[in-house]
């Protein structure tokens, strides 16, 4: 009896996954903060729509595709001295168009922690929105 309950379960679960809604794609953002944090600049090119606008909030600045890859050569020097650690976000709205993923960067002498919205279009990066959360990643 033991084993068709379990068979039983096994089936609603794997119906109820069938029909579940659309989830923030965690392979795009893993390969994302990858290729951020180790400065590749053709992986980034390639994750980012050609018309993708990256906005740093509390910079006031948009950057389009190509001057976020230009900009990269100022960070790869910040980058080589910093730890970084990254996760979805999950108080935020995540689906196929949307996540949202909380970043903590620690660099030497200070922690930064940051809220980066991403909107996607069939898999690739249309847009990034990077905010402050807070100089500490103690809740991180």
């Amino acid at each position: 009896m033991g084993a068709v309950r379990f068979l039983i379960v096994m089936l609603i679960y794997s119906l109820g996954a069938g029909v579940a809604p659309a989830r923030a794609d965690n392979a795009l953002l893993d390969r994302w903060y990858w290729a951020l944090f180790n400065v590749d600049r053709g992986v980034l090119s390639e994750l980012l729509s050609d018309n993708a606008l990256i906005e740093l909030e509390d910079l006031g600045v948009t950057q389009t595709k190509m001057e976020f890859i230009a900009a990269l050569d100022e960070w790869e020097d910040v980058a080589e001295t910093a730890n970084f650690a990254w996760q979805i976000d999950a108080e935020a709205t995540q689906d196929a168009s949307q996540a949202t993923a909380l970043v903590c960067y620690q660099f030497p002498g200070n922690d930064l922690m940051v809220r980066d919205f991403f909107t996607f279009d069939e898999g690739i990066i249309t847009g990034s929105v990077q905010s402050t959360v807070g100089d500490t990643c103690e809740d991180f």
